[in-house]
């Protein structure tokens, strides 16, 4: 999931600021308020609860570095089972407290921005797990299961896709279609990469569910975890390749352009 880095003296923070508090505050009150009112719920569930955060945790300290110091964190598929098998309440407060940022012990984030990039990964996920659990729960067959969990996936990362693309506009002074264009890379397969991450926490969520499985189940997933890690890596050194290419390809088209001038002045 994108995240975004620290602002500096060359960008427009003041309004990506605002807008990223506007964020935060909302969601930190209404997590509070959701955690409050089930509060009998989440201690039954509390060390199951604090399991999966550490593990959310783990995998989100190896992100991948995308545009501008934005970051995609590989700890989408376990927020997806999160979602999926706990109600709203419950996975929203995972998401707040495990979205760690390494760059948060490195000072590289301002504590609004780090605020900011748990904030929008919990709404994210209050959002999904609200809709996953208003038309099935994981319990159900997977022709209920599957439909509904992609839904909630694309529901989460069109929020969190589209809360980092307005605050990346606002700080680096860009149109939101370009910030959404450089963040989203080759639109189809970044698409297709989270869909076919959120069926791995799809299938993580069911595999939880069977008896004697439980937490074990998340080693089936961490192999395509670190292979999902390599090919955001061979995608992005894919795209810059080819800007790079490109690039040279309008300096020699300009070269040439120039010397065929020079050649008809002399005439």
């Amino acid at each position: 999931m994108p995240s975004i880095g620290k602002s500096d003296s060359q960008r427009s923070p003041v309004i990506a600021e605002l807008f990223a508090a506007l964020v935060v505050l909302p969601t930190l009150v209404g997590v509070a308020f959701l955690a409050t009112r089930s509060a009998g719920q989440i201690r039954e569930d509390a060390v199951w609860l604090l399991v999966w955060g550490i593990l959310t945790a783990g995998v989100e300290l190896m992100p991948v570095p995308t545009w501008h110091g934005v970051q995609v964190s590989m700890g989408f598929p376990l927020l997806i089972a999160v979602a999926l098998i706990y109600l709203p309440a419950e996975a929203s407060l995972v998401a707040l407290l495990g979205s760690f940022d390494p760059r948060e012990f490195k000072g590289e984030v301002t504590l609004l921005r780090a605020l900011f990039n748990r904030s929008q990964v919990a709404l994210a996920v209050l959002a999904s797990s609200s809709v996953f659990h208003a038309v099935a729960k994981v319990e159900e067959p997977w022709t209920k299961v599957l439909p509904a969990a992609l839904l909630a996936t694309l529901v989460d990362y069109s929020i969190n896709l589209g809360l980092v693309a307005v605050v990346v506009s606002l700080a680096y002074r860009v149109r939101l279609h370009r910030a959404l264009r450089e963040l989203l890379g080759r639109g189809q397969e970044f698409l297709v990469s989270y869909l076919g991450l959120g069926v791995v926490g799809t299938v993580l969520a069911k595999f939880y569910k069977l008896p004697g499985v439980g937490i074990w189940s998340v080693i089936t997933v961490l192999a395509p975890l670190l292979f999902a890690r390599q090919m955001f890596f061979r995608s992005r050194a894919l795209e810059e390749a080819h800007k790079e290419l490109q690039d040279r390809e309008q300096v020699l088209r300009a070269l040439s352009n120039r010397m065929a001038e020079e050649r008809q002045d002399e005439r």
